[in-house]
């Protein structure tokens, strides 16, 4: 009988509590009326392709934000990222202890040279990937006022960054002069040479309206 369902009374960020109360406001064993349970939240997907809640807008006003466009291997992409990271690392570990044990005169030269190029070659690649990866856009939003657009993308360490930007701001596909038909298309603004990519090929609109107000007719 105990297992009711919970009215949420007051939220905080991920790693607080949330303080809940049954629908009749009690809680069951207790009899006490208007007792509250603190139970702790629990960290929210932070890609998930649902609706936005309240966020700051351009402005600094804070506005409903509904998603326009998602790219569903973001998530691909975040995990590749964060796995070379984590092998490049590996590789460097490793370079000082075969320098010593090559100075101590028990590796050959052949193996210090093989695991160096193995440590440039992995920091090459991940300059590459990361150069790639950071500039995907995982998630287009447009505010419920239609004035501000928030773009997702992946940062260098593979976490998500939001970027908010006036709907003036943002070039149409015409005025980027790509074709509807390329695989990457760019996402530019007026007020920054900043260039990120998306696809409609593997991505999805999930608002077909939205999305050509801000990126004008699609052909």
């Amino acid at each position: 009988p105990w297992r009711r369902a919970w009215k949420k009374e007051a939220a905080g960020p991920p790693g607080t509590s949330v303080w809940l109360r049954p629908p009749d406001g009690r809680i069951h064993g207790a009899p006490a009326d208007g007792e509250t349970r603190c139970v702790p939240c629990r960290q929210l997907r932070r890609w998930a392709p649902a609706a936005a809640g309240p966020q700051k807008a351009a402005d600094g006003t804070s506005e409903e934000f509904s998603v326009v466009y998602r790219f569903p291997g973001i998530k691909y992409c975040r995990v590749l990222s964060r796995l070379k990271l984590l092998q490049t690392a590996t590789t460097l570990l490793v370079l000082p202890p075969v320098c010593y044990l090559h100075l101590q005169q028990q590796l050959p030269q052949a193996v210090l040279l093989y695991t160096a190029g193995i440590a440039l070659f992995a920091a090459v690649v991940l300059y590459g990937m990361s150069y790639f990866f950071r500039r995907i856009i995982g998630l287009i939003y447009l505010s419920e006022s239609g004035r501000t657009v928030k773009v997702a993308h992946l940062t260098f360490w593979g976490s998500r960054k939001d970027i908010y930007c006036p709907l003036e701001t943002v070039m149409t596909l015409d005025e980027v002069g790509d074709a509807r038909g390329e695989l990457l298309l760019r996402f530019r603004r007026y007020n920054s040479t900043e260039i990120l990519y998306f696809t409609i090929k593997y991505g999805q609109i999930v608002d077909r309206q939205k999305f050509m107000q801000i990126f004008g007719e699609l052909q």
